[in-house]
Formats: C-alpha cells, structure tokens, sequence
C-alpha cells in the first residue's frame, strides 16, 4: 500500500468513526421514548453531567474554546487555499471548521438542549471535533514529511 491510500483509509475509519458516535446518541435520544430504563438512566446522568462537566459555567467556556477551534481551522482553510495545498487537506480543515462551529450549535441551541441525551449530544461532537482535529494535524504532519 502506498502513502496515499494510508492516508485515505485513516481519514475514512476516522469519519466513520465520527458519524457512528454522532448516530448512536440519535438512537439513545429516541430509545429514551420507548424504554423507561434506558429514559430512567439519561434522566439520572443529564442531572448528574448538569452539575458537573456541563454546568452553565463550563459549557460558556466549552463555547470559548470551540469558537476558537472554528476560527483557527478556518484560517488553517483559509491558509491552505492559498498555497495551494492538496484539497484533501483543504476539505479536512474546512470539515474541522465545520465541526467545531457544530459544537457551538448543538450548546447553544434549543433542539439540542431540548432532548433529554442533551449531554450526549455534546460529548458526540466534542468527540467528534477531537478526532478531526487529530487527522487535520496528522494530515499536515504527513504532507509535511512528505516534500
């Protein structure tokens, strides 16, 4: 196997990962309609996450650091457009800028906030936002050994 298809394959496994995280809180969202155990147990860790990790203190600096995120990728987008990078690089950076701005929307917003998995929703796209910060970084170290 040559570099190149190391690459894709990476980024492939790394999207798919993403999309079944993000999924599989869906389906826990709507199992909390149709089982009272599984209702019971999202109940009890929502208060439980609300008064810990996702307090209104920490999901405001939670918003912080993902606007950042957004914005720095979006530059590193930006950036790569103008040097004309590989646009498997520029597609990865603009899908992190996409993905950190998502965060934003899934704190903030009321169909998120709404659902009673709300803190799963938000660790999905923290996850999700962590593994493609990773591959944009794993990209670019790669494109860089690779001149």
């Amino acid at each position: 196997m040559n570099k190149e298809t190391i690459k894709k394959a990476v980024c492939v496994i790394s999207a798919m990962i993403q999309v079944v995280t993000i999924g599989a809180v869906f389906v826990i969202n709507d199992l909390t309609d149709k089982k009272a155990g599984v209702m019971h147990h999202v109940y009890y860790k929502r208060h439980q996450y609300e008064s810990g990790i996702y307090s209104t203190a920490n999901l405001n600096w939670q918003v912080i650091v993902a606007a950042l995120l957004g914005v720095v990728f979006t530059a590193i987008f930006i950036h790569a457009v103008k040097l004309k990078k590989g646009m498997f690089y520029k597609s990865q950076s603009a899908l992190a800028a996409l993905v950190g701005f998502s965060v934003i929307v899934v704190i903030k917003g009321s169909f998120f906030i709404d659902m009673l998995a709300y803190p799963y929703f938000i660790m999905a796209f923290e996850i999700a936002m962590g593994i493609q910060v990773m591959t944009v970084a794993a990209i670019g170290i790669f494109e860089k050994k690779s001149k």
